[in-house]
């Protein structure tokens, strides 16, 4: 992401949405993270401006959303890749072949993982399409192994043919954030 980014405003559309959700709770912190959400789906993450101007849009002082931005992992402070994989790594997922699904993953990538056990992350060389090992569940133990693009959840990820799905689909969301 460029520095033009880190001063980017939001649309008149995502402030209207910020609107709404203001106008949904009784209390304004209330709104304060769904606000976060829209204004990082837009611009990809929240720069300290974007944080103080969502803040200003709720209500509320900067410090509210920048304690709020820092707390939260699926909210972004820095640049991401368009693409960003996060692999659920803790024991449901672990013990039925998630280490495997982000190792093969990686390898149709051609990514280096690098870190320590929690923390490992990698990207591919055009920086499109980051792959993170995280320590954080998202509740779906259920459907082990699984890892969440974006917002959207991949799971069942048991066979090479289910990995090899994933890449196609990380593929074509990397080609499409390009256009």
């Amino acid at each position: 992401m460029s520095a033009s980014t880190a001063a980017a405003t939001l649309s008149d559309s995502t402030k209207a949405a910020i609107a709404v959700e203001v106008a949904r709770y009784p209390h304004k912190k209330t709104a304060l993270l769904p606000s976060l959400k829209l204004a990082q789906a837009q611009l990809g993450w929240l720069s300290r401006d974007t944080l103080a101007q969502v803040a200003d849009l709720v209500g509320l002082p900067h410090s509210h959303a920048v304690e709020l931005a820092t707390f939260y992992s699926m909210l972004f402070t820095e640049p991401v890749a368009p693409v960003r994989v996060e692999f659920c790594i803790q024991l449901p997922c672990a013990l039925v072949g998630a280490e495997e699904a982000l190792s093969k993953t990686a390898a149709l990538l051609d990514v280096a993982i690098a870190g320590k056990h929690g923390m490992r992350h990698g990207h591919t060389a055009d920086h499109q399409i980051e792959l993170h090992g995280t320590v954080e569940c998202f509740g779906s133990c259920h459907r082990a192994p699984m890892c969440r693009v974006g917002v959207d959840y991949v799971e069942n990820l048991k066979t090479d043919d289910d990995v090899k799905k994933l890449v196609a689909d990380l593929k074509s969301r990397a080609a499409a954030s390009k256009s």
